[in-house]
């Protein structure tokens, strides 16, 4: 009985959790190959958040953390979803430290 009590748990759950945004997973699929094509390689990014843009229907931001050649590297997309994704701004920055003052 434990088991399946359990298993009912885990349903109710997961039916509360929301679903995706099929344009949030668009965005991130559109950025990754920006990223992948930067990078001369295909790497999945170590994470990696979509948001849309608030009083700007159809923008999205994507950003994350890539796994770049001499450490991790940050990148961000500004993208404008329509009959298909056009790239408004693409950044691709290594994070330095910040010296104590």
């Amino acid at each position: 009985m434990l088991p399946s009590l359990l298993l009912t748990a885990s349903l109710l759950v997961s039916a509360d959790a929301p679903a995706p945004d099929p344009a949030a997973k668009e965005a991130v699929a559109v950025c990754q190959q920006f990223v992948q094509v930067r990078l001369g390689k295909m790497d999945v990014p170590e994470e990696i958040a979509a948001r849309s843009v608030p009083k700007r229907a159809g923008e999205w931001l994507v950003d994350g953390k890539v796994k770049g050649p001499e450490g991790p590297l940050l990148f961000a997309c500004l993208l404008k979803q329509g009959a298909r994704w056009e790239l408004l701004n693409f950044s691709l920055w290594a994070p330095q430290e910040i010296n104590s003052a």
